[in-house]
């Protein structure tokens, strides 16, 4: 009953030619005024990603070193514990990537293009998907609290757990006073 009724009410609608021009027209307003907006200058387009800059070797290692830092300072106590963080590589980034198989006549071939963005001024960079970061060589933790064989096994499991390398990868030694 109530879909018949609705029904009528938009047949009736649609009967009135005033209001079909006005829907119309403004519908046709919108479409300008999307236009017109892509027009202007400023603003990025919102369909492109802002992309964070990746950090250096040295940028990542150090603020690996400062969060064990205080990550040592918590469980120690001490004002300034020694950190020192190596790392194995410099990470990389992973682009996009479009890739097509076709079935040849002496079998598959593939084939494989990386997807390029071209800003404004016409340099090219490929898209990044995703950025591995480096891998943790080893640890060193120097503190005056290390003499003590529990606070020691507090560090290790410390420092293995929030930098994700097993036991034999972290040397905790006492410094000296």
């Amino acid at each position: 009953m109530e879909l018949k009724k609705a029904r009528e009410a938009f047949n009736a609608a649609l009967k009135n030619q005033k209001l079909v021009k006005l829907v119309l027209l403004l519908g046709l307003g919108g479409i300008l005024l999307i236009y017109l907006s892509s027009l202007l200058p400023g603003g990025e387009p919102p369909d492109q990603p802002e992309l964070q800059p990746a950090l250096g070797v040295q940028d990542c290692q150090r603020a690996l070193e400062e969060s064990l830092a205080r990550v040592v300072r918590a469980v120690t106590g001490e004002e300034s514990p020694q950190v020192m963080v190596t790392l194995e590589n410099a990470g990389r980034w992973v682009y996009a990537a479009d890739a097509r198989e076709s079935q040849a006549e002496g079998g598959r071939e593939s084939e494989s293009t990386h997807v390029v963005l071209e800003d404004e001024k016409g340099a090219q960079r490929g898209l990044e998907v995703a950025e591995i970061q480096p891998e943790v060589k080893g640890v060193v933790i120097v503190s005056r609290g290390a003499a003590d064989p529990a606070l020691r096994e507090m560090l290790i499991n410390a420092a293995r757990t929030a930098l994700g390398v097993p036991s034999s990868r972290v040397c905790v030694v006492e410094g000296k006073s």
